[in-house]
Parts: structure tokens; sequence; C-alpha cells
């Protein structure tokens, strides 16, 4: 029996930037020539996807929504539909008849989306306020709560149900004490659950060793929802090191960056693996110049918060050779990811320039952010 091939696909989750129906459709071209088989539609910044989860989205989103999934099917991708009600979702109209409510209205909006081409749907409980006693209804505990969410989904609905937890992290603590235990406890066998890891950003991912785990969820059951290359937390830093830390995971998910042409590289990083030659390969595949590997250090990876998080100190002697790669980077590379990259390098041109002593107070007060100066001016 052929072992079923293992969900690897993307993610659009993040905060702050939301894709046109072409880039979309770029993105799928990119993950069928990699292999790819799973794209999860769950952008924050979708109104009708979450922060008015109960509003219907209008004739022309359904018309996109429609030739994506027919897009998808074709080049062999699962569509997962994502809808977000965790925000303010009375729990109590679980047990509610009539269709009214707000299980009701949850149950119709995920059968459209079924209608209209998705081959799964995903329920996202995550980044909520934990006081949810207001709209608690028959359940004594949140974690139980939410998986009873997930069961009637599945119930309810012809296609598979996944769900991502408000505990998706081991680090989240608010409100966290017996969530994992009570969501482990209800939720059936058949429903998939997304999942970060030790931490958001997880420097290592090891199924085995995850709280969701030790909770009762088998590693079976996961899918991990994976930040590494995520930048929405900290918007003025990109993150392009080698895919490392993943070899112990199975099913595994990116929600990268938000930008077409860097988030189609980094899911080829995710392809190439914790391999430098690959690694190297990929970046000059996307016609990235030789001079970004004299910088790329820069861009390597989040901090790992198991260790000490100092960041890396620039050597005031390789200001020059660091400034001279810039040049071609910022001046003379022309393409659509240089485009997308201009404010990150550009960024990384002014703290050279600042470290290195060779900006004067007038360029500092044009190019630091305003706090930054402020700063600046009292420490000197």
């Amino acid at each position: 029996m052929t072992k079923p091939q293992p969900v690897r696909g993307y993610i659009e989750g993040y905060y702050g930037r939301l894709l046109s129906w072409p880039e979309r459709h770029d993105l799928l071209g990119t993950m069928h020539n990699l292999g790819m088989n799973a794209y999860l539609y769950a952008p924050k910044e979708d109104a009708c996807h979450r922060i008015r989860w109960r509003q219907d989205w209008d004739q022309e989103w359904w018309q996109g929504f429609t030739a994506f999934t027919t897009a998808a099917r074709e080049q062999g991708i699962t569509v997962m539909a994502g809808i977000a009600p965790g925000i303010d979702l009375d729990f109590a109209s679980l047990d509610a008849p009539g269709g009214d409510h707000d299980t009701a209205i949850l149950r119709d909006k995920a059968k459209r989306l079924i209608t209209a081409g998705a081959d799964q749907v995903c329920l996202l409980l995550d980044d909520i306020d934990p006081l949810f006693t207001r709209r608690q209804g028959r359940f004594s505990h949140e974690g139980e709560a939410h998986a009873a969410l997930a069961n009637a989904m599945a119930g309810h609905l012809d296609c598979p149900v996944s769900v991502v937890p408000r505990i998706y992290a081991d680090e989240i603590t608010e409100g966290a004490e017996g969530y994992l235990t009570a969501f482990a406890q209800t939720l059936m066998a058949g429903v998939t659950v997304f999942t970060c890891g030790s931490h958001i950003v997880a420097p290592v991912i090891d199924p085995e060793s995850m709280g969701i785990t030790a909770a009762g969820i088998s590693p079976g059951q996961l899918i991990i929802w994976d930040n590494l290359y995520a930048n929405d937390y900290c918007p003025r830093r990109m993150f392009l090191g080698r895919y490392r830390g993943r070899d112990a995971a199975d099913a595994v998910m990116l929600n990268p960056a938000g930008m077409l042409h860097t988030d189609a590289m980094l899911l080829a990083l995710m392809q190439a693996g914790d391999d430098t030659g690959a690694w190297r390969q990929v970046v000059l595949d996307h016609g990235v110049p030789e001079e970004f590997f004299t910088i790329a250090g820069f861009f390597d990876l989040p901090p790992d918060p198991r260790t000490d998080p100092a960041p890396m100190m620039p050597d005031p002697a390789m200001a020059d050779e660091w400034l001279t790669a810039l040049e071609t980077l910022l001046w003379r590379w022309k393409a659509p990811l240089q485009r997308e990259w201009y404010p990150f390098l550009m960024g990384l041109r002014g703290d050279i320039l600042y470290q290195a002593g060779q900006m004067d107070d007038l360029r500092k007060a044009k190019v630091l952010p305003p706090l930054l100066n402020i700063a600046h001016r009292n420490r000197d």
C-alpha cells in the first residue's frame, strides 16, 4: 500500500498583508512545481474571515474563490478554507435550535465554502481573549468548548475539519491551565489540529515533545503551522535563512511573509531543507545576485528563545564590504523580488552606517524612527 504524501503547503494566515487572487494563483503554480499539496486560506486581514466572520463575502470574492479552488484541484492542491469565529462566538449556540444563531451561521458559511470548492474547513480559535466566561454556555472550560465546536462542525460538514486551538504553542501561558487537557479529552480523533510547537516561532519542531501531544493528541493528528519565516510581528525584519530544525515534523505548512515573490522563494527554501548548498542554489535560482551572500547573516532566522537572544553585532571593519554589496542589491539589481526586499535592504544600509559611525546627525534624524531618534539624542 502506498504511503500517503505528507502535507506540505502554504498558509495565508499572517497579519498586515492580503494577497490578490492573481497572486494566489501564482503561488499555486509555485506549489505545484515544488510538489506541495495544501493551501490554507486564513488571512487575518480578510474581515469576513475573522473580525466580521458572521458577514458573508461579496459576489466578486465568491467568484474569485471558486476559480481559485478549481485551479487548485487541477494542480492537485487541497484548499483548506478558514473561518475564525473564536473572537466572539457564543458557545451557548451549540445547543440552540433554529438557524439564526452563531453555530448555524458558522455551519452555513462553511457549507457554502465547500459548495464553492473548498476541500476542507479549518476553524481558527487563535489570538483571542482568554476570558470567554460571558459566552461559555454549558461549558466549564474553554478547551472543552473549542473542541466541542470542532466536533459539531465535523458532524455537520461533508468534508474533513481542522482546528487551531487558542493554545497553539507551548509558550502561550495566559489562561492555559487545563486548556489542552480539556481540548484533547473532548476532540474527536478525526479532527486535525494545527500547532506551532514549543514556541509561536519554534526554533526546532518535535511533535513528540509538544504540550499538545502530552495532553493526548496524537502526533499523526497534527499539522505544524510553521512561522519560521513570518515577519508580521517584526515588519522591519525579513528572514531568509536555511530551513532548519524541522526534520522530525511530518505534516508542515508554512505561514511566511505575504510577499508574493519572497514567499515563492521561501517555499523553495522549505523544500530544500537544512542544506547550505541547496539553500544557496535556491537563492541564486530566484535571481538574487551573489552579493547577497555577503550580507545574508543579517537575514538568517529569528533568535532562538532557548539561548541568549543577543543580536548579531556588526563589525565596523566589515562595513565597507557590506555597503558595497548593498550598492548592487539596492541600485543595480532590478526585479520584482528586489522591490519587495528594498525596504529591508535600505533599512540594513542605514543600520550599518549608524553602527559604523558614518551617519551625521541630520542623516540620523531623517533615517531613524522617531523614538530611536529620541533615544539617540538622550544617549548623546
